[in-house]
């Protein structure tokens, strides 16, 4: 018998949500990036949904591990309301290669909540059939982030698959660009200055 689990949980964000830039509202975009550091580190894989000032997070991994997560998330300044949907003992992960998966559901979900009968994404009145749904919709869906962040095998991610390392580091060429600029600059200033 595995000791994962796999809890789902809903929270309102508690942060005055701003435009999303490259289609993640900031403060989330922060939150998720912490989410896949520190998730890795503690073998715990996911998904998260944000929309309507609404998180809707599914996470998995030894049920010690997650207990000690959700228990910080009630201490979590920028959640309030946070309820436990679905809690179920799981022989696998579902999301094994992503610390935390984010996929921006938009139109996929705006169908959803239209074929219930809701307007707005309110994920407390989701039922256990309706989590199944958007669940699936997650693990289909594409990750705003080509790159998952589980680096670290762990037992929860011990099906993630090995990311070469062109993969791990995409920002390195424009960095490098953007650093010779840089440099051109400040020799540019330079020069003008002994000129």
């Amino acid at each position: 018998m595995s000791d994962l689990v796999q809890i789902v949980y809903v929270s309102r964000s508690t942060f005055t949500a701003m435009p999303a830039e490259l289609g993640i509202e900031p403060s989330v975009a922060r939150i998720l990036a912490q989410s896949r550091i520190n998730n890795a580190r503690r073998g715990l894989v996911g998904a998260l949904y944000f929309g309507d000032g609404c998180f809707f997070q599914c996470l998995e991994g030894r049920a010690e591990d997650v207990d000690r997560l959700y228990a910080a998330l009630l201490r979590d300044p920028r959640h309030s309301d946070l309820q436990v949907l679905v809690r179920r003992p799981i022989e696998r992960t579902s999301f094994a290669t992503w610390a935390m998966k984010y996929v921006p559901l938009d139109a996929e979900m705006k169908a959803l909540l239209r074929e219930l009968g809701l307007s707005s994404f309110d994920p407390y009145r989701f039922d256990e059939a309706t989590v199944a749904r958007v669940l699936d919709l997650l693990g289909r869906g594409r990750d705003l982030d080509p790159m998952p962040a589980a680096a670290e095998r762990t037992p929860a991610t011990a099906e993630a698959t090995p990311r070469s390392a062109a993969a791990r580091v995409p920002w390195v060429i424009p960095a490098v660009i953007a650093a010779v600029i840089v440099a051109a600059a400040v020799i540019a200033a330079a020069m003008g200055a002994f000129a």
